[in-house]
């Protein structure tokens, strides 16, 4: 199957930013070569140095806050009347955020001096998650804008700021101290390449329609882009026709603000990851379960009872597991936090 003509830069694309985070990863991690690129960055944006300045630049810093993340994505949601796109658009942010956790934690790269600080943070440098929210939240935000019913011209300039945006709040972490240069271009280029590939999996998956009608015509590398775009669907159909799972869903939601808020380490992160995951996937199990028996038997049947019962059960332990894990990890800190 020939590349579509539209999608041709996102090979090379994805070429130029995984060696370009690659050469960054070594060299952070080696020689150190890209030092004076780091430095001079710094200079250059403190140069700017002033109480407005700073004020802006902190205004720009947290364009990525959870709170500013949500009233963005639900004022765009309605704006630009795309409804389907709101999970995605939260799975996304949940995606990044763990992503950049997993490799902050790989590479544990020290934060510049506190002395160059002029806000307070904590954790490793490398890559920025500020730029890596940055990029993969505006920039999902620029694919949506391209779905959306516009004008070429109020797309474009909608495009722009989103960019700028993302750019800004590049720039901020550096002014700030709190972030090197190399962090924020390679927090840029991780999203980039997470980005491309989670849209496509995206338009996949809206697209699973139009795929499944042609299915007959298909060769094994369709065939596997299409069992995405099912397993995908499963997902989304689960969250719009259960209530349990969005449930699960927001809890997910409220589990990674608290843990941005919170700062949890790689461990932490990692065990409510597996716990999220667990519980969820075992709410899509007792979905299926509970569409089998319900197709295959109208009756009152005592083994549909216990089919039925069973996966639900098995849920429930999950979900009483996770909440009291969660709880032995949050409440420490959420007692520290208001002086408990």
């Amino acid at each position: 199957m020939k590349y579509k003509k539209g999608k041709l830069w996102k090979i090379p694309t994805l070429v130029v930013c995984a060696v370009l985070f690659g050469l960054l990863a070594a060299d952070i991690s080696g020689s150190y070569v890209t030092a004076p690129i780091d430095v001079a960055a710094y200079h250059i944006l403190r140069s700017f140095e002033s109480s407005a300045a700073t004020g802006f630049f902190k205004i720009m810093t947290n364009m990525v806050h959870p709170v500013v993340l949500l009233v963005i994505s639900l004022s765009m949601i309605h704006i630009l009347k795309q409804r389907k796109y709101f999970i995605a658009l939260l799975g996304n942010l949940i995606l990044t955020v763990l992503l950049n956790v997993a490799i902050k934690g790989s590479f544990m790269r020290i934060r510049p001096p506190q002395e160059m600080h002029l806000v307070m943070e904590s954790g490793y440098s490398f890559p920025s998650g500020h730029a890596m929210v940055a990029a993969s939240f505006y920039g999902f935000l620029a694919y949506m804008l391209k779905q959306a019913d516009l004008k070429k011209s109020q797309r474009y300039a909608l495009t722009v700021l989103n960019a700028l945006i993302v750019f800004l709040v590049g720039c901020s972490r550096i002014y700030l101290g709190v972030h090197y240069a190399t962090d924020v271009i390679g927090g840029f280029c991780v999203s980039v390449m997470y980005l491309i590939l989670y849209t496509e999996v995206i338009s996949h998956y809206f697209a699973a329609e139009a795929l499944d009608a042609a299915h007959h015509h298909l060769d094994v590398k369709q065939e596997l882009v299409l069992s995405f775009a099912y397993a995908f669907r499963g997902i989304f159909d689960g969250i719009k026709n259960e209530r349990n799972m969005m449930i699960h869903y927001s809890v997910v939601v409220l589990v990674v603000v608290f843990g941005v808020t919170l700062k949890l380490t790689v461990t932490e992160w990692g065990i409510c990851l597996i716990l999220c995951g667990m519980v969820i996937a075992l709410e899509q199990v007792n979905t299926a379960i509970e569409a089998v028996v319900d197709l295959v038997t109208e009756e009152h049947k005592e083994l549909a009872r216990l089919a039925k019962d069973t996966a639900a059960g098995a849920v429930l332990v999950a979900a009483i597991t996770a909440a009291i894990v969660g709880g032995l990890i949050f409440f420490p800190k959420l007692a520290q936090l208001f002086g408990l």
